[in-house]
């Protein structure tokens, strides 16, 4: 009898600022080198809100016309407001979902998954995060220990805030770059496929309990929080 294939790592995502869940799973995911490595779950953040700048040539492709984002900005637009909300939400979502094995996200939705990550990997419930293109929160007092896999572009505009991110890791880490800009990395590009998948492979021991307690809201200082 053969055996049976070692199920494949849950993941949840969490997409960018102005887009959707379909469009991260249509456009993103689906388009590049790691799609089959995880069983990739998504969820829409809490704030209805216009798409993102540049996306405008790929919204006939998905049917879903609303665009979300996980956190809010000041009158001025130079602060993040919102990050106990956002917290929630990914709370919610994770008790819909069930136990996951790594936090992804992308853009504004790397600043969730590093702080709800964190506090899951205290608790032995998740076993690490993988941030594409992430962003800092400008937050000092944020520092994480939670293994990680930053995947950063080479022609990012955000690149600083990316490596900013990283540097905020004080755990087991790992860092990739792909040849382009804020996006995920193109089909062609196996090595991070590979290098993302020997990371997955290293952190797959079994969680110590499930997610049945609620996340705790890191008190955070949102002052000097830049959007993305």
């Amino acid at each position: 009898m053969m055996e049976a294939s070692p199920a494949k790592p849950r993941v949840l995502c969490l997409h960018g600022m102005g887009i959707n869940s379909e469009f991260m799973s249509t456009l993103q995911i689906g388009m590049c080198s790691f799609r089959d490595l995880c069983d990739w779950n998504y969820m829409n953040g809490p704030i209805i809100s216009d798409p993102a700048p540049g996306i405008e040539n790929f919204l006939r492709y998905i049917k879903d016309k609303k665009y979300y984002t996980w956190l809010s900005k000041s009158s001025d637009g130079k602060e993040y407001k919102g990050f106990e909300e956002a917290q929630k939400a990914v709370e919610v979502g994770l008790e819909k979902i069930g136990d996951v094995d790594f936090l992804l996200g992308f853009s504004q939705g790397s600043i969730l998954a590093s702080i709800v990550g964190e506090e899951l990997y205290k608790k032995g419930q998740l076993k690490g995060v993988i941030l594409v293109c992430g962003v800092d929160s400008k937050q000092k007092i944020d520092t994480f220990t939670i293994p990680s896999f930053h995947i950063v572009g080479k022609m990012d505009k955000l690149r600083k805030r990316s490596l900013r991110l990283y540097n905020a890791y004080t755990g087991a880490k790992q860092i990739v770059e792909h040849s382009g800009g804020h996006k995920f990395p193109a089909y062609n590009e196996k090595d991070i496929r590979n290098r993302l998948h020997s990371f997955c492979q290293r952190y797959s021991r079994p969680l110590e309990s499930k997610i049945t307690t609620t996340v705790g809201a890191r008190k955070t200082s949102e002052k000097n929080s830049k959007p993305t």
